[in-house]
């Protein structure tokens, strides 16, 4: 049996794509791929697939994580890279393979990148984030609402252009960057149109998940 840990980017409209239907989608790729996954057992027998820190809906990512199997542990992570490169769409693209190193539930935070349309709406934005007033709701699951003052969990803030970007917490302390800018179109009375993307997820120690 050999663990294996693809990263990999997600682009273009599969952003629209939901984490469940990723979960099918990637099942569906690896059987067309032709490695010799394992699968469970039982009735119905599929891939065990784990994705870390599932992304939300419309969101890209430069830095996706999935977990899986294999039974022969003498294939390779070139060849495993080889056989997904060929049967993937062009919306993702194959990082690199390898050995999965940290444990999923030691994820501590994640960067993101916020596109905006105008270079003066991103400052505007980015002054907000720096205001020491930065408010959002956050629904509990017991389908409460909580108001929550998170300036100090905004870290490491840049501007570059019409671009913001930001580390957040995340796994069991999860910001959602949509969240903020909610919080900052409530304020300004807007309804800015933004695009976001995750650019790399950490674990402890601000180390680079891997």
């Amino acid at each position: 049996m050999k663990n294996v840990r693809v990263f990999f980017a997600k682009t273009g409209t599969l952003r629209f794509v939901s984490h469940l239907d990723m979960n099918r989608f990637f099942t569906r790729i690896l059987r067309k791929s032709g490695l010799p996954i394992w699968y469970t057992e039982g009735f119905n027998p599929h891939p065990y697939l784990t994705f870390a820190l599932p992304l939300s809906l419309g969101f890209e990512s430069q830095y996706e994580i999935l977990d899986f199997r294999l039974v022969d542990d003498t294939v390779t992570f070139e060849t495993v890279e080889e056989k997904l490169t060929v049967v993937l769409p062009e919306y993702i693209k194959i990082i690199r393979v390898d050995e999965p190193v940290m444990k999923v539930g030691k994820i501590t935070s994640a960067g993101f990148e916020i596109a905006f349309s105008e270079e003066k709406i991103a400052t505007e934005f980015f002054d907000y984030l720096n205001s020491g007033n930065v408010v959002i709701e956050k629904k509990t699951k017991k389908g409460e609402i909580k108001v929550d003052e998170v300036s100090s969990k905004i870290e490491e803030k840049k501007i570059n252009g019409s671009k913001v970007s930001f580390i957040l917490p995340a796994g069991n302390d999860n910001i959602n960057p949509s969240l903020i800018v909610a919080s900052y179109n409530e304020r300004e009375g807007k309804q800015i149109n933004v695009s976001y993307t995750r650019t790399a997820v950490y674990g402890e120690s601000r180390k680079l998940f891997v």
